[in-house]
């Protein structure tokens, strides 16, 4: 991508302030759109407000990203039409944004037993802790998001029943995040899909930061194209791929096994419960976080 002009600021700021389960929806959407690092902030004397700062670069799309951060906060807004929502754009001066975000990115223990890291923040575990280092590069999964950080308490707790398995599938892995800590938990092999290449790079070079390059696979393959079945299948993505891919999702289910779906708002529980169960699969369990859900399918 070119730039629009060779004096035109390198970096525009777009920043949201608003309830926290907008604002981690905002959050999700800018990354997707952006692939830059996103800093979410409490807002002083406001515990309900949360404010979003974003990056996108001065490019020949960036019209065309800010008319669509534009429509995607009318329809939040409709959502929670009673709570304070603002907008807002600035341009930058030259500095390195895209980096800048890094020193937010801290070691945090995201289950009793597992420590996740960025490379540069090494951290010592403590008795009966593991540590999974994960550099995000472009892609998307640090263990800071509640839909992240459901799916690995779910892994957790498979693993303190003994019943993780010996085969996962992660649908949509990001940095490998999910694949990862399932094999350090002890699943035998992983296999990570990703249809965006810089996933699948992000999740190989995070393998090889953890020593586990030998039990994870990494894929740019659509989910449709696998005919295998696993005992264990992750899909952290979005209410509509979850409901788009149940019917390529569920025959990748080995029988026994539990589907972890994640991703999405409580209020689209529904919704994707049914195209699961359209599949032939029942809800087993579900669990919330600040307004995320997680449902368990088997």
């Amino acid at each position: 991508m070119s730039p629009i002009s060779d004096k035109a600021p390198p970096w525009v700021e777009v920043v949201m302030v608003g309830p926290i389960q907008a604002a981690e929806a905002w959050a999700d959407y800018i990354y997707s759109m952006s692939g830059q690092g996103v800093i979410i902030e409490e807002v002083a004397d406001h515990p309900e407000i949360t404010r979003v700062k974003g990056y996108l670069g001065f490019t020949a799309e960036l019209a065309a990203q800010r008319a669509g951060l534009e429509e995607f906060f009318a329809a939040l807004k409709q959502q929670w039409p009673d709570q304070v929502m603002e907008l807002g754009f600035s341009d930058l001066e030259p500095v390195d944004w895209s980096e800048n975000w890094k020193r937010y990115f801290k070691p945090r223990r995201v289950t009793w037993h597992l420590i996740v890291t960025p490379p540069w923040e090494p951290v010592e575990p403590g008795p009966n802790q593991q540590v999974l280092i994960i550099d995000p590069g472009q892609a998307f999964g640090t263990g800071q998001h509640e839909s992240t950080l459901l799916c690995l308490r779910r892994l957790e707790r498979l693993r303190r029943h003994g019943r993780l398995g010996s085969s996962m599938l992660d649908v949509g892995c990001g940095t490998g995040i999910l694949a990862l800590a399932a094999v350090l938990m002890g699943v035998g092999r992983a296999t990570a899909i990703d249809i965006d290449p810089l996933a699948v790079a992000a999740t190989e070079h995070n393998a090889a930061l953890n020593g586990l390059s030998d039990q994870v696979r990494a894929l740019k393959q659509p989910v449709e194209q696998l005919s295998e079945e696993f005992s264990l299948v992750t899909a952290n993505l979005t209410a509509k791929d979850l409901c788009h891919l149940a019917p390529a999702l569920a025959p990748r289910l080995a029988p026994g096994g539990e589907l972890v779906a994640s991703g999405l708002l409580v209020e689209q529980v529904d919704q994707v419960r049914q195209a699961f169960e359209a599949q032939g699969l029942a809800l087993l369990e579900r669990d919330t976080m600040s307004g995320w859900a997680m449902l368990v399918l088997g």
